[in-house]
């Protein structure tokens, strides 16, 4: 069952994201109170927790729905997405995923404004892409061409040119 929660989580967490946009840019009618809005929050919290740890475990094993998944022209597709790829090795520095965090939190606090909330909320979408970049990335990490073979650089050894003695 985690497998299967797991493997549709990344989806999952995308409505997740759309809707912490749309709770940040739509007008709360005045009906509502705060606390049905605290609500609401927290079951996307617990319910983004819940994903991410399905997430994990999932990644853990081998799925055979991602399998099925992988198109039969792997390497074409993959070549569609390099931009895709470069924005998930560039998440592999500390530095830079250190000051997309940072970013992130910082304007959090533009949220509160009238005028901040539309940055926040395209802060919010850029989670969602980085998802679908993590999700893209997984299924076809095989062609990834910033892998290097699986994330390993293999060089193959080269053997000696013979040595033509003359006498």
């Amino acid at each position: 069952m985690s497998t299967f929660i797991g493997h549709y989580a990344p989806r999952v967490l995308l409505g997740v994201v759309g809707s912490l946009v749309l709770l940040t840019v739509a007008p709360i009618p005045a009906s509502i109170s705060a606390q049905v809005v605290f609500g609401a929050l927290l079951v996307l919290m617990t319910l983004t927790l819940v994903l991410a740890v399905a997430i994990f475990s999932h990644n853990r094993r081998l799925c055979e729905r991602c399998i099925r998944s992988v198109p039969l022209n792997a390497s074409a597709v993959a070549s569609r997405y390099k931009a895709r790829f470069r924005i998930a090795h560039y998440f592999e520095r500390k530095s830079f995923a250190a000051g997309y965090l940072i970013a992130v939190a910082a304007s959090s606090f533009f949220g509160f404004h009238p005028a901040g909330k539309y940055p926040w909320a395209v802060v919010q979408a850029s989670l969602g892409y980085l998802l679908l970049v993590y999700a893209t990335h997984q299924r076809l990490q095989p062609w990834c061409p910033f892998c290097r073979g699986g994330g390993e650089h293999q060089e193959v050894p080269t053997s000696p040119t013979p040595v033509s003695s003359t006498l």
